[in-house]
């Protein structure tokens, strides 16, 4: 799965209210089983690789709460495999609130409902106001991936072993644990981590890494680091990112949209969201905290890519040529930009060699 194209591409936030924007522009993303069913669907029909929802209890308050409306990963992985055909749908897993024994069966239903499309985005768990709604303590960065090793090791073991066996870990205590059926082949995996103990979960468990990213150059910097981890450790990974695509018929026109999305966005959402992650704006000089802002009002955290077809051809060209071999989408609204996407940005990329 993937390999079709040497640069993967996708959606992000299809699940959530807002998506992956935290802004009141025309066109941000209202949730339905309609929309969500809509957008999945177009994507499949344009050739698109890979859907990966966001796992959110709740909202990050302000203005807008956004991601405040979600639905839950496992259950909407289900209904977009049944109405799709050939793109791989992900669920996202907080490794503290779910179970790894439901977890193995829960992906082998979807793995069987998909025809074997189905991915697992693997969350260490850092929302502490979700975590207190499980009544789960928020555990050190160290300690969540020690956890997480744990969790993603016996669920590797139930998709693997024809027989029961038992557990004993420092977290988990098993006895007789089988799960089947068991998937046909084991189901991609997916993390974010970009610490040295997530970079080291990454290399010893998943098969790609979903990088934060600001530019090309530290795109590069940490694609070199996980592959030689990962080389360390016997495997390949691919590293991809994401943001939202804003797209118009000049630099100029796409810009003027942009800061439509911008000016129309919750900075409280913004500064919780980042407060949670650790990036508490009073850490930094002002331009760098309002940087910061921006990009986590515009695309979660992620590299907004805003101009003309070539221009945004030119950006994903560039993170390729870094060693980011996948790009996952947002849009306002979803629908527009990739109709777009597909009209003017795929032939570009077909012609340079990135897709098929």
């Amino acid at each position: 799965m993937l390999d079709e194209h040497p640069f993967a591409l996708g959606l992000f936030g299809l699940n959530v209210s807002g998506g992956i924007t935290m802004t009141s522009a025309p066109g941000a993303f209202e949730l339905s089983w309609e929309s969500t069913s809509r957008v999945a669907r177009q994507a499949d029909r344009l050739g698109l690789d890979l859907l990966v929802p966001v796992a959110r209890w709740r909202g990050y308050g302000g203005r807008l709460n956004p991601n405040g409306v979600t639905y839950e990963t496992f259950t909407w992985a289900a209904g977009v495999a049944a109405v799709t055909e050939r793109i791989v749908v992900a669920a996202t897993a907080h490794a503290p609130a779910v179970h790894p024994v439901v977890v193995a069966k829960q992906a082998a239903t979807i793995a069987a409902i998909s025809g074997g499309r189905f991915a697992l985005n693997a969350v260490m768990g850092w929302f502490t106001p979700e975590l207190d709604m499980f009544g789960i303590a928020t555990k050190e960065h160290a300690d969540r991936y020690r956890f997480g090793d744990e969790w993603m090791g016996i669920i590797d073991r139930l998709w693997s072993s024809t027989e029961p066996f038992d557990h004993d870990g420092a977290s988990f205590q098993l006895r007789q644990a089988v799960s089947e059926p068991r998937p046909a082949q084991r189901p991609l995996v997916l993390n974010a981590g970009a610490s040295p103990a997530g970079v080291e979960f990454t290399a010893r468990h998943a098969d790609i890494n979903f990088a934060t990213l600001l530019d090309a150059e530290q795109g590069r910097a940490l694609a070199d680091n996980i592959t030689s981890v990962a080389e360390a450790n016997g495997r390949k990974v691919r590293v991809m990112t994401y943001g939202t695509v804003v797209l118009g018929d000049t630099e100029a026109d796409a810009r003027r949209r942009y800061e439509e999305i911008l000016s129309a966005g919750d900075s409280e959402a913004a500064r919780n969201f980042m407060h949670y992650l650790g990036l508490n704006s009073s850490s930094f000089e002002a331009h760098i905290a309002a940087a910061l802002e921006e990009h986590f009002i515009t695309s979660g955290g992620g590299l907004p890519l805003v101009g003309s077809a070539e221009q945004v051809a030119d950006r994903l060209t560039e993170l390729y040529e870094a060693g980011i071999t996948g790009f996952l989408m947002g849009g306002v609204p979803y629908d527009g930009m990739l109709e777009r996407f597909g009209a003017e940005v795929l032939p570009l990329l077909r012609e340079r060699g990135l897709r098929m």
